[in-house]
């Protein structure tokens, strides 16, 4: 088991090589940019910065938004694994499992051939209530900032 928890933490060091793991400065600039570029009502915009992301017309668009900001997610190549792995289990490795977990159990490829912005919230919202804890704490909440 610790071979295994090393080998996976080896391979996340290396894709975090490749990937730039984001802050709670740049969630919330992430946040900042969506939000005006879909107009986001303030009550609804509160919610987002919670990482609770409820039903209304600009969610999904707004969704695909953070997480292309965030590096996690392209419209060419969908969810970015080792990305999403790096980006949540970098400070606290105990996150790991649920990641991992989330990952098997939300990532698709788009099989249903979904607009992007559906893609997108699709997998963050399968994946997000297992990982919620993790996303608060590595990137923060409104509470927070």
């Amino acid at each position: 088991m610790k071979l295994q928890v090393f080998c996976v933490l080896v391979f996340v060091a290396v894709a975090a090589a490749k990937f730039e793991v984001r802050g709670p400065a740049d969630a919330l600039k992430a946040h900042e940019e969506c939000r005006e570029e879909f107009n986001i009502p303030d009550e609804i915009y509160e919610q987002y910065l919670d990482y609770t992301f409820p039903e209304h017309k600009r969610t999904k668009c707004y969704v695909k938004c953070w997480v292309e900001k965030m590096g996690i997610f392209t419209e060419k190549k969908g969810y970015d694994e080792l990305a999403m792995v790096a980006q949540f289990t970098h400070e606290n490795t105990g996150f790991l499992g649920s990641v991992r977990h989330g990952l098997e159990k939300c990532i698709d490829h788009n099989e249903a051939e979904s607009d992007v912005c559906t893609f997108a919230h699709r997998v963050f919202s399968c994946w997000l209530p297992l990982n919620r804890h993790a996303v608060r704490k590595i990137l923060g909440t409104s509470k927070d900032n």
